[in-house]
């Protein structure tokens, strides 16, 4: 399949059906997403069903999750974000690799709050974020890093479906999600590197509200990450532990854990932050190493949000490849990325999402081989529709 001439005018489809926000987050930082706050602090148990029922006031929304609901007064689910894409990080991959995934809280559901927090407007209509099925949706993504006089484009197809099951109560839940990832190179033959690298497997997400203050929060993601050209050490591990301490309910969350990649350049990374949300029209995501603010531009109800976000991410991977001589080996390629962007939120999980932003810092390097090569600067464009 040639994602550049049969790809190439998604976006612009895109941007013409909507402007918007998906789940489909596919950075490692994305990944990191998958921790919102957790809003529970009443006694009151949330029956054990996807209820779409209840009416009660807007809450920070956590892109990042596999379903959201951003309601937070006592007759409401308060709501999570990140499942980056989002259950949507992709181990870092390089666009997922960076990664929205996951961008954009880990908490997809929440208790009942017992009372309104200041500075919130208790009575404003809450976006339902999620199905009151066990299915939460799909989604799909493109994005593309032109190659220009860089000396390495990058064209990225992310698809994946997310299903979830409540244990006894919102609480306790356990989500799964398959999903599959191209990116389609585009560099000059002397760079040994191949046509296209895949990523398949399965985001095992699994959060449990402790107590008032703490949450737990575990993601699994046993994948293949090859050329399918080689298969040694082709099979890799993604893992996430985390901490959250609500230090002000509805308003202010703090996060820490540990990161396991499965890359060869960071193997293992601490994860740490705040979850500020000073009101329904700002989040700030101070979190190490995905940070991002977001703005809320419009809102119709019950229906639909608008939001305008600006992130940084820490973007690439590492496959197993087969070199040009026959030789089993590692590629990694990695970068840094400044990431503007647009997501048009709908009812039970449907959007879409617009974002650009500048890559730099690019390089990549073999296992086998020593030293590193270098790239220029370059512009990333990506999009994609949640459904």
């Amino acid at each position: 399949m040639n994602l550049r001439t049969n790809w190439l005018t998604f976006p612009l489809l895109i941007v013409l059906i909507h402007s918007g926000a998906v789940c489909a987050e596919d950075s490692f930082l994305e990944e990191l997403r998958i921790r919102r706050q957790s809003e529970s602090v009443g006694n009151e148990e949330v029956p054990a069903k996807f209820s779409d029922t209840m009416n009660g006031r807007n809450a920070a929304r956590d892109d990042e999750t596999p379903f959201r609901s951003d309601r937070t007064d006592a007759a409401a689910f308060a709501s999570d974000r990140q499942f980056a894409d989002t259950i949507a990080v992709e181990g870092l991959t390089e666009d997922s690799q960076a990664g929205h995934v996951i961008s954009d809280e880990a908490t997809p559901f929440a208790g009942f709050e017992s009372s309104c927090a200041p500075d919130f407007d208790c009575y404003e209509t809450p976006l339902i974020r999620y199905r009151t099925t066990c299915f939460q949706g799909t989604q799909a993504a493109y994005g593309i890093i032109p190659a220009a006089s860089t000396g390495l484009g990058i064209e990225t197809l992310d698809l994946c479906g997310t299903f979830a099951v409540p244990f006894g109560s919102m609480d306790h839940i356990i989500s799964c999600t398959p999903f599959f990832r191209l990116d389609q190179l585009n560099a000059h033959a002397s760079l040994d590197v191949p046509d296209a690298l895949y990523e398949a497997g399965v985001k095992m997400f699994w959060k449990k509200v402790q107590n008032e203050r703490l949450t737990t929060m575990v993601l699994f993601t046993p994948s293949v990450r090859s050329d399918f050209q080689s298969s040694e050490q082709a099979f890799k591990l993604f893992g996430m532990a985390l901490l959250q301490c609500q230090i002000i309910p509805q308003k202010l969350s703090m996060t820490g854990g540990v990161i396991y990649t499965g890359r060869q350049d960071y193997p293992v990374l601490p994860a740490m932050g705040l979850y500020w949300t000073p009101s329904p029209l700002w989040k700030l995501d101070i979190q190490f190493p995905a940070p991002r603010l977001s703005r809320r531009l419009l809102k119709d109800g019950d229906h639909s949000e608008t939001w305008g976000y600006l992130s940084g991410v820490l973007g690439g991977n590492t496959w197993a490849v087969k070199r040009a001589g026959g030789l089993d080996d590692q590629l990694t390629l990695r970068d840094l990325r400044l990431v503007l962007g647009v997501e048009y939120l709908l009812r039970e999980n449907r959007g879409v999402f617009v974002e650009t932003g500048l890559v730099f810092d690019r390089s990549m390097e073999y296992e086998n081989t020593p030293g590193q090569i270098d790239f220029g600067d370059s512009i990333l464009l990506r999009a994609g529709i949640q459904f």
